[in-house]
């Protein structure tokens, strides 16, 4: 994929929650939710301010938004084009391929780029690109897990072991 002039990369950081860099979620999309910290929020806000659409929302923590990169892209002329998952790194730079425990701090690689809207226009978006694990929260089920993960996994715990 070429890289646009007007692709630029932003470092967002703060508390990661539902980190899901290696499946997707129903929309066919690797995601995280992030709280930002204070300069993540101040650059997240300006990018709004040029147009992109992610939305803040607040709970208990402070504000959060969620950054996704889709699986595969199917363009109005037709074309298909599959993304691989974010690359995620631990703290010293080494791939890490574990789970990720809601709470971890993390820096978020997003590449932020201009497209065309229907109609005519242009907008502004953001795409997830990879990760890096600053301190790693153990990811724990009872924690962790989506609720149609909850849901999914229901009752298994307490169904014998196989005897083989």
């Amino acid at each position: 994929m070429a890289w646009s002039a007007k692709t630029v990369h932003k470092y967002i950081q703060g508390k990661a929650s539902w980190f899901k860099s290696q499946q997707t979620n129903q929309w066919n999309k690797y995601s995280v939710q992030i709280h930002p910290n204070d300069e993540g929020l101040v650059i997240i806000r300006d990018l709004q301010s040029e147009g992109l659409k992610n939305q803040l929302k607040k709970d208990d923590d402070g504000y959060y938004t969620t950054f996704s990169r889709p699986a595969m892209k199917e363009f109005a002329n037709g074309r298909i084009v599959t993304f691989q998952p974010p690359e995620v790194f631990d703290k010293d730079g080494i791939p890490f391929y574990g789970q990720v425990g809601n709470g971890s701090d993390v820096t978020l690689k997003i590449e932020v780029y201009e497209h065309n809207t229907p109609g005519g226009g242009k907008a502004k978006a953001a795409r997830w690109v990879s990760a890096k694990i600053d301190n790693l929260v153990p990811y724990t089920p009872e924690r962790d897990l989506t609720p149609d993960q909850e849901k999914a996994a229901f009752g298994l715990k307490d169904q014998p072991a196989q005897l083989f």
